[in-house]
């Protein structure tokens, strides 16, 4: 609950006050939001957000709003994006400089202990490998995925379903291939930043469109400057998947993961999550009729589901 105070003798409510700060990876500045760490609030679960592309910390304000009296939340711009530093170079964008990011933010925020990790599209990519890495995984003590499976596991169901002589399952396949164009276009040199920065505008309106970020989500309402921050320097993420170093193999997942997949997802087939429970020593997947942007789509219903599954984990 929100602290009280005193005031002419009239006990009232003292709203929760946001933080804003940066955490320092190296050379690497990462722009944090929250209410309270661990260390402030020990008795309280720590749930850290992670956005996607292209997004910032703020595509979690419905969910930051609602838990905020139950729990300690933070939310971070990865690096690339919104306000966090955006190195130039290609591999600074490797899942494991970001995996160091996400240390140095559990970190501060948990106060050197573990926490409930929540995220989306990239940020479920990126959370997805951090689980599944044995050193890693300490700093989690559950994880919530929504609008991105496995890049590892993701693929190879795909591939699956394009050889298994199933006309049914080649259909999807080749669905899934077709949703996926933009992955191969954020391959070519300059033209996507460029792209980005002279149409900002149009395709971020087209982006939300496709999406489904309802018609009044003030998500739709980024200046150029704001769009710009979240859409150009990240677009090595998708440069350094495909040609950087190769994703670690997961194996085994000991944290205890709930996915929430949308069954509209204009760029994810529900398929793409199918092999993720074969690893999980506790899994569980709930299904809905939502596109890619969930958490803005049917807000409340995705703060229950984090705040269900942190109560039981504790």
């Amino acid at each position: 609950m929100a602290a009280t105070q005193l005031e002419n003798g009239v006990k009232k409510e003292k709203a929760e006050v946001w933080t804003e700060t940066f955490v320092q990876n190296g050379d690497v500045s990462l722009y944090v939001k929250y209410n309270h760490t661990a260390k402030e609030r020990p008795n309280r679960p720590t749930v850290l957000f992670v956005h996607g592309y292209p997004d910032d910390h703020r595509v979690w304000s419905y969910q930051m709003e609602s838990l905020k009296e139950d729990y300690n939340v933070a939310a971070l711009d990865l690096r690339g994006s919104g306000k966090s530093d955006k190195p130039k170079k290609q591999k600074a964008y490797n899942v494991r400089r970001i995996f160091e990011d996400l240390e140095a933010v559990i970190r501060f925020i948990g106060n050197d202990k573990p926490v409930h990790l929540v995220a989306h599209d990239w940020g479920s990519l990126i959370s997805w490998a951090f689980v599944a890495d044995e050193q890693r995984s300490v700093w989690i003590k559950s994880y919530t995925a929504m609008g991105g499976p496995h890049p590892v596991l993701g693929k190879r169901s795909a591939f699956q379903m394009a050889f298994s002589g199933n006309p049914i399952s080649l259909y999807k396949a080749l669905s899934q291939l077709k949703r996926s164009w933009y992955i191969l276009y954020f391959q070519i040199p300059f033209v996507p930043e460029w792209i980005w920065r002279t149409f900002s505008k149009f395709f971020w309106k087209y982006t939300m469109n496709s999406g489904g970020v309802p018609k009044n989500d003030i998500l739709r309402n980024k200046s150029k400057e704001e769009i710009v921050a979240t859409t150009v320097s990240n677009v090595n993420l998708y440069r350094e998947l495909l040609r950087g170093e190769t994703y670690p193999e997961p194996k085994h997942i000991k944290v205890p993961v709930q996915v929430l997949i949308p069954l509209k997802d204009f760029a994810i087939r529900p398929e793409l999550y199918r092999l993720h429970e074969r690893i999980c020593d506790s899994y569980r997947e709930y299904t809905y009729d939502s596109n890619h942007w969930i958490q803005r789509t049917i807000p409340d219903v995705v703060s229950e589901k984090i705040r269900e599954f942190v109560w039981e984990i504790g």
